[in-house]
């Protein structure tokens, strides 16, 4: 079953040691592929005037990520107390030969969840605030190849419906529809819906046709589109990783 923990980090400004940081930022170390606890990067949406990529702060190591609306970044370590940021760098005025970094995201993956995705959302902008994204985190255990996982990030109800397959989903929901496990690459019809609280009835949001594959999982986040004033969603495609 997927396990989903949301958290919105109390900001701090961190300070590492200049030797410590010149240490973990080798070329050789970038190349080395993280092992243990790993965690993947998506983001509903990417403010045009964010660094892409962007810096991760796992434990005292810093490496760089790229940030997708469609695809997972490269994957990261998960430090031993599990927390996960996402940092910019900025002048240390108390002590200028050692890096600040100020938070703009922060997520804690729990106890037991050995590979996760950690889903960014925007923040609504607040004075005196750097936070960015919030988190949210999905366990990738259980989310097999072919199969599709629904997220709902706004305050309506949402239903899908997937070939034969109906999902109701309710603010905040998350729910994963089995594929029955795909032999072969498979079409099928798919359409999501809101509830029109006003009308109190059902609106098409959109309908097409997807292809169901057994090497790949996709996810299908809803959240609230500010600016337009409707309903968006995000489809992330998830390989699937041995």
């Amino acid at each position: 079953m997927s396990h989903i923990k949301f958290l919105q980090p109390i900001l701090l400004i961190l300070v590492v040691g200049g030797g410590l940081l010149q240490a973990q930022e080798t070329k050789d170390d970038k190349q080395k592929k993280p092992a243990g606890r790993l965690a993947w990067f998506v983001a509903t949406s990417i403010p045009d005037n964010l660094e892409n990529p962007i810096s991760v702060m796992s434990g005292a190591e810093i490496s760089q990520v790229t940030l997708s609306k469609r695809s997972p970044s490269q994957p990261v370590k998960v430090p031993s107390d599990g927390i996960i940021r996402l940092v910019r760098k900025v002048d240390n005025p108390k002590d200028p030969t050692k890096p600040a970094y100020i938070i703009l995201a922060q997520a804690l993956v729990p106890d037991g969840v050995g590979k996760s995705l950690i889903i960014l959302g925007p923040v609504p902008k607040k004075e005196g605030s750097d936070l960015v994204f919030r988190t949210k985190i999905q366990d990738l255990a259980g989310f097999k190849g072919g199969d599709y996982l629904f997220m709902n990030l706004t305050t309506l109800k949402i239903a899908v419906q997937l070939g034969e397959k109906k999902i109701g989903l309710k603010p905040g929901d998350t729910s994963i529809c089995d594929a029955e496990s795909p032999s072969s690459a498979t079409n099928k019809p798919i359409s999501y819906h809101y509830f029109d609280e006003t009308e109190s009835k059902w609106k098409l949001i959109s309908a097409s046709t997807v292809v169901v594959q057994p090497t790949r999982r996709e996810m299908c986040v809803f959240s609230w589109d500010v600016d337009n004033d409707r309903v968006d969603y995000t489809g992330i495609t998830v390989p699937v990783v041995p």
